[in-house]
């Protein structure tokens, strides 16, 4: 799954936008946030928002938009 959404980010246009979080499950929804920071670190894309239920345990993230650089 984090080798699909890695190959959707990398042929992404610069400046456009990626909505994900419709359809993964809520553990793997946290391993792509750990994605999305790694590559926003390195400079790769930008993290416009995370979405979080403040119904879930510990406010898990369950969607995330982001921005390509």
């Amino acid at each position: 799954m984090l080798n699909k959404i890695q190959t959707k980010i990398d042929s992404l246009a610069q400046g456009k936008k990626l909505i994900l979080g419709t359809g993964i499950q809520l553990d793997e929804m946290q391993k792509v946030v750990a994605l999305c920071e790694e590559l926003q670190s390195s400079g790769q894309i930008k993290i416009v928002r995370v979405n979080k239920d403040p119904n879930k345990a510990q406010g898990l993230a369950t969607g995330i938009v982001l921005e390509k650089n």
